[in-house]
């Protein structure tokens, strides 16, 4: 991995891979505004989780600016790699935005990917990131990605006291039996 990529704007850099990302997220935003009020909901967050919350949304922006200017690797393993965990991330997101703005407001979130994971938005973002990183073999990219993810961590817990308190003993339950990120995580 390189610390310091040469950044130069061109056609096979990383804006590339963000591109879906991007796009999903515009279409949300435009077309299914209740559901990108959804997805921001702070109800019933702390002062102090509003503004992790804030933090962990923008972070991604950083990161997707940088790519901007970053080109794809050389280094073929890891540009494939990256490909094919961003493919599965961008998959993945797009399935659990599906799910997220189909889902009953009135109770958890418990069908598609929300059965093996409380968060697989973040996991998904999490797939997408890290491809990102290994496609370019940039370090810089992949510190972005660190804080990114110890930001979107602080979120999820703010998120899933929020959870808690909206949906109580079902929540709960829930969480239980599903794991907040994967496995035994």
């Amino acid at each position: 991995m390189n610390l310091m990529p040469k950044l130069a704007l061109g056609f096979w850099n990383a804006w590339l891979l963000c591109v879906p990302w991007v796009l999903i997220g515009g279409v949300v935003a435009v077309f299914r505004k209740d559901v990108a009020r959804r997805m921001s909901d702070m109800t019933g967050y702390s002062a102090k989780e509003k503004q992790v919350t804030v933090s962990a949304s923008l972070a991604p922006y950083p990161f997707m600016a940088v790519a901007v200017w970053t080109p794809l690797s050389s280094i073929g393993g890891l540009l494939i790699l990256g490909l094919v965990l961003c493919v599965m991330g961008t998959a993945a997101f797009f399935s659990t935005v599906y799910v997220f703005a189909n889902a009953p407001l009135d109770q958890p979130l418990q069908v598609g990917l929300y059965r093996v994971s409380r968060n697989p938005l973040y996991i998904s973002a999490a797939c997408v990131f890290l491809g990102i990183c290994l496609a370019t073999s940039s370090l810089v990219l992949f510190g972005i990605f660190i804080v990114l993810l110890v930001l979107q961590h602080f979120m999820v817990l703010a998120e899933e006291r929020a959870c808690t308190r909206k949906y109580g003993e079902p929540y709960v339950a829930y969480a239980r039996k599903v794991p907040r990120y994967l496995g035994w995580i």
